[in-house]
Protein backbone atom coordinates (compact mmCIF):
# COMPACT_ATOMS: atom_id res chain seq x y z
CA UNK A 1 0.00 0.00 0.00
CA UNK A 2 1.19 3.49 -0.89
CA UNK A 3 2.17 6.35 1.90
CA UNK A 4 -0.55 8.02 0.43
CA UNK A 5 -3.42 5.51 0.43
CA UNK A 6 -1.81 4.57 4.04
CA UNK A 7 -2.17 8.23 5.14
CA UNK A 8 -5.75 8.18 3.92
CA UNK A 9 -7.02 4.96 5.48
CA UNK A 10 -5.36 6.42 8.92
CA UNK A 11 -7.30 9.81 8.62
CA UNK A 12 -10.88 7.82 7.92
CA UNK A 13 -10.29 5.83 10.83
CA UNK A 14 -9.43 8.51 13.04
CA UNK A 15 -12.16 10.13 11.93
CA UNK A 16 -14.31 7.57 12.94
CA UNK A 17 -12.66 7.87 16.15
CA UNK A 18 -13.33 11.44 16.71
CA UNK A 19 -17.04 10.90 15.85
CA UNK A 20 -17.46 8.43 18.71
CA UNK A 21 -15.54 10.10 20.80
CA UNK A 22 -12.36 7.78 21.62
CA UNK A 23 -9.80 10.22 21.08
CA UNK A 24 -7.10 8.53 22.68
CA UNK A 25 -7.40 5.80 19.44
CA UNK A 26 -7.96 9.08 17.16
CA UNK A 27 -4.25 10.64 18.44
CA UNK A 28 -2.32 7.15 17.78
CA UNK A 29 -3.42 6.96 14.69
CA UNK A 30 -3.04 11.05 13.66
CA UNK A 31 0.22 10.62 14.80
CA UNK A 32 0.99 7.65 12.26
CA UNK A 33 -0.58 9.79 9.43
CA UNK A 34 1.94 12.61 10.12
CA UNK A 35 5.14 10.24 10.49
CA UNK A 36 4.37 9.57 7.07
CA UNK A 37 2.88 12.83 5.87
CA UNK A 38 4.45 16.01 7.85
CA UNK A 39 2.25 18.28 5.58
CA UNK A 40 -0.99 16.57 5.72
CA UNK A 41 -3.05 19.64 6.45
CA UNK A 42 -6.53 17.12 7.45
CA UNK A 43 -4.32 15.30 9.72
CA UNK A 44 -3.01 18.41 11.67
CA UNK A 45 -6.51 20.10 11.46
CA UNK A 46 -8.20 16.44 13.07
CA UNK A 47 -4.98 16.43 15.82
CA UNK A 48 -5.93 19.45 16.89
CA UNK A 49 -9.61 18.39 17.64
CA UNK A 50 -8.57 15.55 19.66
CA UNK A 51 -5.95 17.46 21.45
CA UNK A 52 -9.07 20.37 22.17
CA UNK A 53 -10.89 17.09 23.78
CA UNK A 54 -8.08 16.55 25.82
CA UNK A 55 -7.92 20.32 26.78
CA UNK A 56 -4.66 20.54 25.17
CA UNK A 57 -5.36 23.98 24.23
CA UNK A 58 -1.93 25.30 23.54
CA UNK A 59 -0.82 22.43 21.58
CA UNK A 60 -4.43 22.45 19.79
CA UNK A 61 -4.05 25.82 18.88
CA UNK A 62 -0.28 24.74 17.06
CA UNK A 63 -1.94 22.47 15.08
CA UNK A 64 -4.44 24.46 13.68
CA UNK A 65 -2.06 26.82 12.78
CA UNK A 66 -0.25 24.49 11.08
CA UNK A 67 -3.40 23.37 9.28
CA UNK A 68 -4.00 26.89 7.96
CA UNK A 69 -0.53 27.15 7.34
CA UNK A 70 -0.59 24.49 4.66
CA UNK A 71 -4.05 25.37 3.58
CA UNK A 72 -5.48 28.53 3.96
CA UNK A 73 -8.79 27.49 1.85
CA UNK A 74 -9.62 24.18 3.74
CA UNK A 75 -13.10 24.89 6.08
CA UNK A 76 -12.07 22.16 7.99
CA UNK A 77 -8.63 23.77 9.02
CA UNK A 78 -11.03 26.40 10.08
CA UNK A 79 -12.88 24.70 11.52
CA UNK A 80 -9.82 23.24 13.86
CA UNK A 81 -9.22 26.80 14.57
CA UNK A 82 -12.70 27.74 15.33
CA UNK A 83 -12.70 24.72 17.91
CA UNK A 84 -9.96 25.78 19.32
CA UNK A 85 -11.19 29.61 20.00
CA UNK A 86 -14.79 28.25 21.08
CA UNK A 87 -12.72 26.02 23.68
CA UNK A 88 -9.99 28.97 24.70
CA UNK A 89 -13.98 30.86 25.01
CA UNK A 90 -12.70 33.46 22.60
CA UNK A 91 -16.60 33.57 20.96
CA UNK A 92 -15.64 36.37 18.87
CA UNK A 93 -12.95 34.46 16.42
CA UNK A 94 -14.87 31.43 16.52
CA UNK A 95 -17.57 32.63 14.83
CA UNK A 96 -15.16 34.33 12.26
CA UNK A 97 -13.60 31.14 11.38
CA UNK A 98 -16.76 29.42 11.41
CA UNK A 99 -18.39 31.63 8.85
CA UNK A 100 -15.19 31.20 7.02
CA UNK A 101 -15.57 26.90 6.76
CA UNK A 102 -19.17 27.33 5.62
CA UNK A 103 -18.36 29.94 3.05
CA UNK A 104 -15.77 27.50 2.38
CA UNK A 105 -18.22 24.13 2.70
CA UNK A 106 -21.54 25.57 2.58
CA UNK A 107 -23.24 21.48 2.83
CA UNK A 108 -20.78 20.93 6.07
CA UNK A 109 -22.56 19.63 8.76
CA UNK A 110 -19.73 19.49 10.76
CA UNK A 111 -19.58 23.48 10.52
CA UNK A 112 -23.22 23.80 11.96
CA UNK A 113 -22.63 21.22 14.65
CA UNK A 114 -19.56 23.23 15.71
CA UNK A 115 -21.83 26.56 15.43
CA UNK A 116 -24.27 25.33 17.31
CA UNK A 117 -22.02 24.58 19.92
CA UNK A 118 -20.88 28.17 20.00
CA UNK A 119 -23.88 29.43 20.31
CA UNK A 120 -25.38 27.25 23.17
CA UNK A 121 -22.32 28.60 25.19
CA UNK A 122 -22.62 31.97 23.65
CA UNK A 123 -26.11 32.10 25.26
CA UNK A 124 -27.90 32.22 22.20
CA UNK A 125 -30.15 29.45 22.33
CA UNK A 126 -32.05 30.32 19.10
CA UNK A 127 -29.06 30.74 16.50
CA UNK A 128 -27.99 27.34 18.26
CA UNK A 129 -31.10 25.25 17.56
CA UNK A 130 -31.26 26.79 14.48
CA UNK A 131 -27.73 25.48 13.56
CA UNK A 132 -28.35 21.84 14.62
CA UNK A 133 -31.71 21.95 12.62
CA UNK A 134 -29.09 22.88 9.67
CA UNK A 135 -26.69 19.88 10.63
CA UNK A 136 -29.45 17.34 10.71
CA UNK A 137 -30.91 18.60 7.51
CA UNK A 138 -27.46 17.72 5.82
CA UNK A 139 -26.67 14.82 8.27
CA UNK A 140 -29.81 13.03 9.32
CA UNK A 141 -27.46 9.96 10.34
CA UNK A 142 -24.85 11.64 12.43
CA UNK A 143 -24.62 10.70 16.19
CA UNK A 144 -23.34 13.74 17.05
CA UNK A 145 -25.90 15.37 14.94
CA UNK A 146 -28.47 14.07 17.81
CA UNK A 147 -26.13 13.99 20.60
CA UNK A 148 -25.97 17.89 19.71
CA UNK A 149 -29.68 18.43 19.56
CA UNK A 150 -30.29 16.08 22.65
CA UNK A 151 -28.45 18.82 24.62
CA UNK A 152 -30.33 21.47 23.65
CA UNK A 153 -33.83 20.01 24.55
CA UNK A 154 -31.97 19.43 27.92
CA UNK A 155 -30.74 22.72 28.26
CA UNK A 156 -34.39 24.24 27.89
CA UNK A 157 -35.86 21.35 30.35
CA UNK A 158 -37.67 19.27 28.17
CA UNK A 159 -35.48 15.76 29.57
CA UNK A 160 -37.74 13.46 27.99
CA UNK A 161 -36.90 14.53 24.24
CA UNK A 162 -33.69 14.77 25.05
CA UNK A 163 -33.76 11.31 26.37
CA UNK A 164 -34.81 10.29 22.70
CA UNK A 165 -32.70 12.49 20.56
CA UNK A 166 -29.84 10.64 23.35
CA UNK A 167 -31.09 6.99 22.40
CA UNK A 168 -31.14 7.84 18.52
CA UNK A 169 -27.48 8.79 18.82
CA UNK A 170 -26.93 5.52 20.76
CA UNK A 171 -28.52 3.40 17.86
CA UNK A 172 -26.22 4.76 15.19
CA UNK A 173 -23.01 4.61 17.49
CA UNK A 174 -23.68 2.55 21.00
CA UNK A 175 -20.37 3.68 22.01
CA UNK A 176 -20.94 7.41 22.00
CA UNK A 177 -19.24 8.90 24.71
CA UNK A 178 -21.17 12.05 24.36
CA UNK A 179 -24.59 10.47 24.04
CA UNK A 180 -24.08 8.52 26.80
CA UNK A 181 -23.40 11.14 29.28
CA UNK A 182 -26.26 12.81 27.60
CA UNK A 183 -28.17 10.04 28.49
CA UNK A 184 -26.95 9.46 32.12
CA UNK A 185 -27.92 13.05 32.83
CA UNK A 186 -30.99 12.52 31.81
CA UNK A 187 -31.72 9.38 33.60
CA UNK A 188 -30.15 10.98 36.84
CA UNK A 189 -32.67 14.04 36.38
CA UNK A 190 -35.26 11.93 37.02
CA UNK A 191 -34.46 10.13 39.83
CA UNK A 192 -32.74 6.92 38.13
CA UNK A 193 -29.60 6.99 40.00
CA UNK A 194 -28.52 3.54 38.50
CA UNK A 195 -29.27 3.87 35.57
CA UNK A 196 -27.04 7.08 35.14
CA UNK A 197 -24.27 5.05 37.01
CA UNK A 198 -24.19 2.63 34.50
CA UNK A 199 -24.21 5.00 31.62
CA UNK A 200 -21.28 6.95 33.23
CA UNK A 201 -19.28 3.70 33.93
CA UNK A 202 -19.72 2.66 29.94
CA UNK A 203 -18.66 5.94 28.89
CA UNK A 204 -15.83 5.85 31.42
CA UNK A 205 -14.67 2.52 29.76
CA UNK A 206 -14.62 3.78 26.49
CA UNK A 207 -12.88 7.50 27.24
CA UNK A 208 -11.39 7.21 31.26
CA UNK A 209 -10.70 10.74 31.29
CA UNK A 210 -13.72 12.02 29.40
CA UNK A 211 -14.46 15.29 31.58
CA UNK A 212 -18.37 14.76 30.76
CA UNK A 213 -18.22 11.45 32.15
CA UNK A 214 -16.63 12.07 35.15
CA UNK A 215 -19.38 14.98 35.55
CA UNK A 216 -21.84 12.47 35.32
CA UNK A 217 -20.02 10.14 37.57
CA UNK A 218 -19.17 12.62 40.46
CA UNK A 219 -22.65 13.87 39.98
CA UNK A 220 -23.71 10.44 40.89
CA UNK A 221 -21.89 9.63 43.97
CA UNK A 222 -23.28 13.16 44.92
CA UNK A 223 -26.75 12.26 44.63
CA UNK A 224 -26.21 8.82 46.53
CA UNK A 225 -24.48 10.75 49.93
CA UNK A 226 -25.88 13.48 51.01
CA UNK A 227 -22.99 14.23 53.11
CA UNK A 228 -20.91 14.33 49.95
CA UNK A 229 -23.97 15.64 47.91
CA UNK A 230 -24.22 18.98 50.15
CA UNK A 231 -20.33 19.87 48.94
CA UNK A 232 -20.98 18.62 45.74
CA UNK A 233 -23.70 21.09 45.10
CA UNK A 234 -21.93 24.41 47.10
CA UNK A 235 -19.07 23.71 44.67
CA UNK A 236 -21.02 24.12 41.85
CA UNK A 237 -23.32 27.28 43.11
CA UNK A 238 -19.96 28.98 43.79
CA UNK A 239 -17.98 27.69 40.50
CA UNK A 240 -20.88 28.39 38.46
CA UNK A 241 -19.77 31.73 37.04
CA UNK A 242 -16.25 33.49 36.98
CA UNK A 243 -13.69 33.84 39.66
CA UNK A 244 -14.36 37.16 40.43
CA UNK A 245 -17.54 35.85 41.72
CA UNK A 246 -16.45 32.61 43.55
CA UNK A 247 -14.17 35.05 45.57
CA UNK A 248 -16.94 37.78 46.55
CA UNK A 249 -19.15 35.07 47.25
CA UNK A 250 -16.83 33.60 49.85
CA UNK A 251 -15.90 37.12 51.36
CA UNK A 252 -19.57 37.67 51.38
CA UNK A 253 -20.06 34.28 53.42
CA UNK A 254 -17.18 35.55 55.71
CA UNK A 255 -18.51 39.15 56.04
CA UNK A 256 -22.41 37.50 57.22
CA UNK A 257 -20.86 35.61 59.76
CA UNK A 258 -18.98 38.09 61.40
CA UNK A 259 -21.69 40.43 61.30
CA UNK A 260 -23.80 37.97 63.29
CA UNK A 261 -21.51 36.81 65.75
CA UNK A 262 -20.87 40.43 66.54
CA UNK A 263 -24.96 41.54 66.49
CA UNK A 264 -25.62 38.23 68.51
CA UNK A 265 -22.81 39.36 70.87
CA UNK A 266 -24.02 43.14 71.36
CA UNK A 267 -27.41 41.44 71.86
CA UNK A 268 -26.25 39.57 75.08
CA UNK A 269 -26.73 36.44 73.23
CA UNK A 270 -23.60 35.13 73.99
CA UNK A 271 -24.74 31.56 73.98
CA UNK A 272 -25.87 31.82 70.09
CA UNK A 273 -22.88 33.81 69.19
CA UNK A 274 -20.97 30.60 70.07
CA UNK A 275 -23.32 28.32 68.26
CA UNK A 276 -22.80 30.34 65.46
CA UNK A 277 -18.43 30.38 65.72
CA UNK A 278 -19.26 26.52 65.91
CA UNK A 279 -21.54 26.18 63.02
CA UNK A 280 -18.65 28.18 60.80
CA UNK A 281 -15.83 26.42 61.80
CA UNK A 282 -17.79 23.00 60.98
CA UNK A 283 -18.88 24.53 57.84
CA UNK A 284 -14.40 25.32 57.01
CA UNK A 285 -14.06 22.05 58.46
CA UNK A 286 -16.19 20.48 56.01
CA UNK A 287 -15.38 22.38 52.70
CA UNK A 288 -11.44 21.42 53.53
CA UNK A 289 -11.97 17.64 53.94
CA UNK A 290 -15.21 16.87 51.75
CA UNK A 291 -13.16 17.54 48.19
CA UNK A 292 -10.96 14.45 49.56
CA UNK A 293 -13.11 12.26 50.58
CA UNK A 294 -15.26 12.80 47.43
CA UNK A 295 -12.43 12.28 44.92
CA UNK A 296 -11.21 9.73 46.73
CA UNK A 297 -14.29 7.80 47.02
CA UNK A 298 -14.16 8.44 43.29
CA UNK A 299 -10.69 6.85 42.34
CA UNK A 300 -11.83 4.31 44.79
CA UNK A 301 -14.53 2.94 42.42
CA UNK A 302 -13.24 3.86 38.75
CA UNK A 303 -10.18 1.40 39.96
CA UNK A 304 -12.31 -1.57 40.59
CA UNK A 305 -14.21 -0.04 37.23
CA UNK A 306 -11.09 -0.36 35.47
CA UNK A 307 -10.07 -4.26 36.74
CA UNK A 308 -13.54 -4.92 34.85
CA UNK A 309 -12.56 -5.29 31.23
CA UNK A 310 -15.77 -6.87 30.41
CA UNK A 311 -17.82 -4.02 31.99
Amino acid sequence: MSDDLRTAQWLRQAQRMIDGGHLDRAIELLTRALSEDPDSGDAHAMLAFCLVGKKRLYAAELEAGYALTLESDSPFAHLAMAAVSLASRKFVDAERHLDSAKALAPESAAAHRLAASLYRLWGKPERAQTEIEQARALDPESAETWTQAGWLAFDRGERDLAREYAVEALERDPEHVDALTLLGHCDLAAGRTEEARAHALWALQQEPEDSGAMTLFAAVKARKSWVLGLWWRFQSFVNAGSQRRTIALLIGAYLLYRIGAIALDQNGLKTESVYLTLAWLAFCVYTWFAPTIFWRSIRKEMETVRLRPDY
